[in-house]
């Protein structure tokens, strides 16, 4: 059974375009590997950090939005974890309305 699925990871910032190009394509590889379909993808720049993380005060994030099942999750986190450049990662299940206006947990 499919979910849909965000995930928001931090890379380091001082990563150039070609870098940050071939995580995010291989990211991309792994949901398409693995039966996910991919939503939604946005660049959401540089930002300050809240603490230091790896002596790093800013990172630069990004969000992916996508479909999948537990094999993707378990994938795609895998990957980001053994990724050095990657600072931080979360997924989630995003909270959907019903269609009445009440929260669906």
């Amino acid at each position: 059974m499919t979910h849909n699925y965000e995930t928001v990871y931090i890379l380091k910032p001082d990563l150039t375009e070609d870098v940050m190009k071939k995580i995010n394509s291989k990211i991309l590889e792994i949901l398409a590997r693995r039966g996910g379909k991919l939503l939604d993808q946005k660049d959401l720049g540089k930002k300050m950090l809240a603490y230091k993380i790896s002596h790093q005060n800013r990172g630069h994030y990004f969000q992916l939005n996508f479909e999948g099942s537990g094999p993707v999750i378990e994938d795609l986190e895998k990957n980001l974890r053994l990724t050095e450049e990657v600072l931080r990662f979360l997924t989630v299940r995003p909270v959907q309305e019903k269609e009445e206006g009440g929260v669906q947990i």
